[in-house]
């Protein structure tokens, strides 16, 4: 029972340090109580192993003794880190900073340290048990970090009043609908010879969220306006509100609208802009939903295929969505531009039914790129902006961190269509 009241007492403790983490309105998250039993059973049975060990050589050491001080200690230096963090961390702005990252590391290290010695000394075993203890008081922290273990409370973000966001399929509108993608690629114009053309397709497959249908409206304006890109440019969206105004977001049809801009730029020195809004995963993939229709789910290897099979050489890549980093690797090359709204461990913000366009399409599109005509720059300025607005809204797992891809022949053609504007 001191055990069951000990447990109790430490993921209440850690319930409240999650909150305090968070500044302004926050919302519990239940199932985050279910992760991470594994690793604290795998804790229970090594203490019962090396406790019985123990015994055989005349040490009276109970299992139950070693677990409670060892998570007594562990929860020592949790309170520690969350009063410095509070103290110092994030009211500087520090949020994924070297300074926040030597915390956590150190913090964690000498946690899994002292846990280590505890156990040893206490059991006096022998070295190959002593490795094996090193090997389960360190990697239950690693296992852990690399898992993701769920938050107990996330900022609360309003759901956008009054909206109805279910798809009311008739078949009139799905003969509407069917239409939308053949008569819009039907509508894109041919590349004009010795100019640098931008041929662009915005894609939002998430149907759920308001946000992502108006960035890509948004971007598409920025795109028309700036780049004389009427004509060129086609844009996917799944949400009941466009069902008879814009084709689905769907594989089929991003993979055909690549297809129709190859088919009528000049591969050789018109550029293919893909933008792409949604919520993003760890695993790369991008999230697609319109109930009560079946969406698949976009991944950069399949995007980079469909790509090289059209012939397009030069490309301008852009990813707002959570973990967008890792859409990196399999997509650069040289004639490549590629920008994501974050790095492949970190979520972007701005992405819920109540905002009006996320951080990164915001600071990027609709704001930087109205004051010039090279990405580079304008992402080079997003930056900043981006970062404080974060703060400002208290994201609380570090900062998006934004990347950027330049291929070093895609260059001279992006400065080309600098020129032309």
């Amino acid at each position: 029972m001191q055990l069951l009241l000990m447990l109790a007492i430490t993921t209440a403790g850690s319930i409240l340090m999650g909150r305090l983490v968070i500044i302004g309105q926050a919302e519990f998250f239940p199932k985050a109580l279910l992760w991470g039993w594994l690793v604290v059973l795998l804790l229970l049975w090594l203490c019962w192993y090396l406790s019985d060990h123990a015994r055989t050589h005349g040490l009276q050491v109970q299992a139950a003794a070693l677990f409670a001080i060892g998570t007594a200690q562990a929860f020592v230096l949790d309170i520690l880190s969350t009063l410095v963090y509070v103290g110092l961390i994030q009211p500087q702005g520090l949020d994924g900073s070297a300074w926040h990252w030597a915390l956590y590391i150190a913090t964690t290290t000498w946690a899994a340290l002292a846990f280590w010695l505890l156990l040893t000394r206490s059991t006096q075993v022998p070295g190959r048990l002593i490795l094996l203890t090193g090997i389960f008081a360190f990697g239950a922290p690693l296992i852990v970090h690399f898992s993701q273990a769920p938050m107990y409370w996330l900022p609360y973000e309003e759901d956008s009043a009054g909206t109805d966001n279910s798809l009311q399929l008739t078949q009139e509108k799905l003969e509407t609908q069917l239409q939308l993608a053949s008569k819009q690629r039907a509508a894109v114009k041919p590349e004009r010879p010795g100019v640098v053309d931008l041929f662009s397709i915005s894609y939002a497959p998430y149907g759920d969220d308001e946000v992502f249908l108006r960035e890509s409206s948004m971007v598409n304006a920025v795109i028309e306006e700036r780049f004389d890109a009427a004509g060129h440019m086609q844009e996917l969206v799944n949400h009941p509100a466009t069902l008879e105004t814009l084709p689905w977001a769907s594989l089929e049809n991003l993979e055909r609208a690549i297809n129709r801009a190859a088919d009528l730029m000049n591969t050789e020195e018109d550029l293919l802009l893909i933008y792409l809004t949604s919520h993003g995963a760890q695993n790369g993939e991008l999230a697609a939903s319109l109930w009560p229709l079946e969406m698949d789910m976009l991944t950069p290897q399949a995007l980079n295929l469909w790509l090289d099979k059209a012939g397009v050489k030069y490309r301008v890549i852009v990813v707002s969505a959570c973990y967008s980093g890792s859409w990196i690797a399999p997509l650069q090359n040289e004639n490549t531009l590629i920008m994501t709204a974050a790095d492949a461990t970190h979520t972007s913000f701005g992405c819920g039914s109540g905002s009006e366009l996320t951080f990164f399409g915001r600071a990027l599109f609709d704001e930087a790129l109205r004051n010039t005509y090279s990405f580079e720059e304008a992402f080079q300025h997003a930056l900043p902006v981006i970062r404080k607005r974060e703060q400002q809204a208290g994201k609380t797992d570090g900062p998006s961190n934004p990347q950027i891809h330049v291929g070093e022949k895609i260059k001279p053609v992006l400065q080309a269509l600098q020129h032309g504007h």
